[in-house]
């Protein structure tokens, strides 16, 4: 699995697995790409600053003070 964070655009990142993407299904602000098998592959937070701000409370301290600092 990798995460990345492209801060220009606010986007948060997560990579599964390396399988070619066959389709995505996009619910508010998330889109999870999916293979042939229905198998997540990635998935895409988009105005991840605002979501992770709203989901914070069930993050590690650690981790909300590298992100949000």
């Amino acid at each position: 699995m990798k995460i990345k964070y492209y801060k220009e655009d606010d986007i948060l990142v997560i990579k599964l697995s390396k399988n070619p993407i066959d389709f995505a299904e996009e619910s508010d602000w998330i889109i999870i790409h999916y293979d042939e098998n229905n198998n997540p592959v990635r998935i895409e937070i988009l105005d991840a600053s605002r979501f992770l701000r709203a989901e914070s409370k069930a993050l590690p301290p650690d981790i909300k003070k590298s992100f949000f600092a």
